[in-house]
């Protein structure tokens, strides 16, 4: 018998008899680990393959008539800062229109001057007569009321396209037929670890997306980068269904119009949107939980889907440590965490070159290790105490 061929035999009967010494609650342990190993492989290489693989077609810009709707609440220096670059865009044939909602900075003087000078953008003033109905929901209907075509584009005042062509790109797919289109929205990048952990959690996400919706099954957008057409929206009554809800304006929406037909992504880097990041963990934390509220209204496969995500992430980390703390069973721990990590830096690696976040690829591990318990945690302080209404 060769000597590899009984190297072979020795390792298989020394594992064995590993598994065979292991108590009851290690054995589950260690099934509960390959399972979510084996889990989380499966969303890589079935879901977010996908985006790593995919690649869009150049096509031309989009010169059909667009309405930019942009909602606004104490934003004077933001839309100083932003607004030009959304005012400048090249394109023949666009409205920009700025809901001013109870603003009670300078937003409403800044508006009037920048409208002498830009033919092309209007404001929309919602004042005391309406101020039971405050709320980005309600604001973003006045605007799409008040907007005089029906391709439809959304970002935020803290926002600013990459470059002038952003508003081509991201409404091109109207041209194809498509009534809602997938844009990302990322964070400035600045220094310290903090920044990187905020943007990560944004890339995480948009990998999601767009990934799932590759795969026919779209289910949110942000609304920081996001189009769809003015009849779609009416169609299913906007909001109607989740107004009672204060987040949701985008994914909630998203979630119930779109589908494998009518959605298409746009991951041009001409067409990424740039906003200010949060930069204490305190906000983070109120943004995250208010963020959270609106997954229990997604529809059952969404949920499914993502919870099973969210679940088997946690779990491998949790029984990685436990398998790893057990003598005869720390190679299993080892070779798992390696597998997975492969695999993850192989699509994370084509993620953050598509969607320009270069300086996030090694940090992807922490992230990976944070963001589902970071995620988790906040989901559990909803159940136990819900999080205020934010405007």
């Amino acid at each position: 018998m060769g000597s590899g061929l009984r190297l072979v035999l020795l390792s298989k009967v020394m594992g064995l008899s590993a598994i065979q010494a292991l108590g009851s609650w290690q054995l589950v342990l260690v099934a509960v680990f390959c399972l979510s190993l084996t889990v989380q492989l499966f969303f890589s290489l079935f879901f977010f393959l996908r985006l790593v693989l995919y690649r869009p077609s150049p096509g031309k810009m989009n010169k059909e008539p667009v309405s930019i709707i942009i909602c606004a609440w104490n934003e004077e220096e933001n839309l100083q800062k932003n607004l030009p670059t959304i005012l400048e865009q090249d394109h023949p044939d666009f409205e920009v229109i700025v809901v001013n909602d109870h603003s009670q900075d300078g937003t409403a003087s800044l508006l009037r001057e920048l409208e002498k000078e830009h033919s092309h953008l209007r404001s929309i003033e919602l004042d005391g007569t309406n101020m039971k109905m405050c709320g980005k929901k309600f604001a973003i209907s006045m605007g799409i009321k008040g907007s005089k075509h029906e391709n439809l584009l959304f970002t935020d005042a803290d926002c600013r396209p990459k470059s002038k062509r952003w508003l081509g790109q991201m409404t091109a797919g109207f041209s194809e037929g498509k009534e809602v289109i997938l844009g990302y929205g990322g964070f400035e990048k600045r220094d310290g670890w903090f920044n990187k952990l905020y943007r990560y959690e944004g890339l995480h996400t948009a990998m999601q997306y767009f990934s799932y919706a590759l795969a026919g099954s779209p289910y949110m957008g942000v609304g920081r980068n996001l189009a769809y057409r003015k009849e779609l929206f009416f169609k299913t009554k906007g909001f109607m269904k989740h107004r009672h809800i204060s987040s949701g304006d985008d994914d909630l929406l998203v979630n119930e119009v779109a589908t494998a037909a009518n959605t298409a992504i746009v991951i041009q880097q001409e067409a990424h949107t740039v906003s200010a990041p949060k930069t204490d963990m305190t906000s983070w934390w109120r943004q995250k939980r208010r963020h959270l509220t609106t997954g229990g209204h997604y529809r059952p496969s969404s949920k499914f889907f993502l919870g099973t995500y969210s679940l088997s992430h946690i779990l491998f980390y949790l029984c990685f440590f436990t398998v790893l703390s057990i003598e005869t069973m720390y190679w299993a721990a080892l070779c798992g965490i390696l597998l997975r990590w492969a695999v993850h830096l192989l699509v994370i690696s084509r993620v953050t070159r598509i969607l320009d976040e270069h300086d996030l690829l090694l940090f992807s591990l922490l992230g990976d290790a944070f963001s589902p318990f970071f995620n988790a945690t906040a989901a559990i302080a909803n159940l136990i105490r819900p999080p205020n209404r934010w405007r």
